[in-house]
């Protein structure tokens, strides 16, 4: 990890994916074409490209443009440049632990996805990336340990994420279809109770869970 005044060059993806975190800059140029994620949770602290806000918790995909008033972001750089080559993919799958030996949770045994290491950002707030193969499942939970309010962000591919009204695949009712730079809405009400859910790989995909500690 670099860090240079209010940015920090994050290297938990590296060399795969180029990610920084910024706070308290009033202006950042970016020139590739990038993500660009608000980490703020006060409902009043937006981000913006030119007149247009992003608003807290959400994101987008810039190229060569300044993003302005920026209190807490997190921008992944060029995000794409390599999502075109197999080798890529095959090459983070060698070297991510996958899911199941992080966790051990029986839901994660199995299915395959693939986990970098995790940091903490902004104090409450840890990220980390994950890759799926196509179709698959995270498994359904309702509970997290520890306890954390958690919305997740699209880096590559497509995804989806599911809500089930019990731990049941009969019982879907809602799915968010997500896309590079989208953050899905928030599935935990105020008293932090989370339906059944899980996110869906469609296709060859990277995503990213932020946890963000109450």
């Amino acid at each position: 990890m670099t860090i240079n005044m209010s940015i920090t060059k994050l290297d938990f993806a590296a060399p795969f994916f180029k990610v920084e975190y910024l706070e308290d800059e009033e202006k950042y140029f970016i020139k590739e074409k990038s993500l660009v994620f608000n980490f703020s949770i006060a409902e009043d602290e937006y981000i913006f490209v030119k007149t247009i806000p992003i608003y807290p918790l959400k994101g987008t995909i810039v190229e060569n443009v300044a993003i302005t008033q920026v209190k807490r972001a997190l921008v992944v750089k060029d995000y794409d440049k390599d999502a075109d080559k197999p080798e890529f993919w095959a090459s983070i799958k060698a070297a991510w632990p996958t899911l199941f030996s992080i966790s051990g949770f029986e839901r994660h045994k199995g299915i395959p996805y693939y986990k970098s290491p995790q940091v903490t950002v902004g104090g409450n707030r840890r990220i980390n990336f994950c890759y799926a193969e196509p179709m698959s499942p995270s498994g359904r939970h309702q509970i997290h340990v520890p306890d954390f309010d958690e919305v997740h962000a699209q880096i590559l591919g497509f995804g989806k994420m599911q809500k089930f009204t019990e731990n049941d695949d009969a019982t879907f009712y809602q799915e968010v279809i997500m896309a590079p730079g989208i953050v899905h809405d928030k599935f935990y009400d105020k008293t932090g109770y989370y339906p059944w859910h899980q996110y869906h790989s469609i296709t060859d995909c990277i995503y990213m869970p932020i946890e963000i500690d109450r």
